[in-house]
């Protein structure tokens, strides 16, 4: 599986796997739509699993928070274990080549694989149902807190 960044032509694909996915919401709740997509491909963050086809995708973007950057997940859904990890892994990478030293997401619903790869990816649950990684010397340091508090 390799992962790159999601690109216009994936998003027919990208938006029948989301409701394959994460079946049975209302229509506002899925991201895949051509104008959200088309903002995605441009946050640096946004990436997809692909093997014979997409297996999964991670929607992101940098958002300031006046002294420094958080690459805040949108979306993230993934077929598999694999994908989700390898998400997560891209996702990290990217933030930190741009000197974002905290990555977010919110889980819910059903969370098991991804509490499971996030875990495996270094982050932790702060109570609030809110999963961050601190990177850089802050992570070494087991630094978590202020991550869009």
């Amino acid at each position: 599986m390799h992962y790159r960044y999601l690109e216009e032509p994936d998003f027919a694909e990208l938006a029948d796997l989301e409701r394959r996915l994460l079946p049975g919401h209302p229509e506002h709740f899925y991201r895949c739509n051509p104008q959200a997509l088309r903002y995605f491909t441009r946050s640096g963050h946004s990436f997809v699993a692909v093997e014979d086809g997409l297996h999964g995708f991670v929607l992101a973007q940098p958002v300031w928070q006046g002294d420094r950057a958080t690459v805040l997940v949108s979306r993230i859904a993934a077929a598999s274990d694999e994908a989700c990890a390898g998400l997560l892994r891209t996702l990290v990478k990217s933030a930190y080549d741009v000197n974002a030293y905290e990555v977010a997401l919110l889980a819910g619903g059903d969370r098991s694989r991804l509490l499971r790869s996030a875990e495996d990816a270094g982050f932790d649950a702060t109570g609030q149902e809110l999963l961050v990684r601190v990177l850089g010397s802050r992570g070494a340091r087991g630094e978590k807190s202020g991550v869009l508090e």
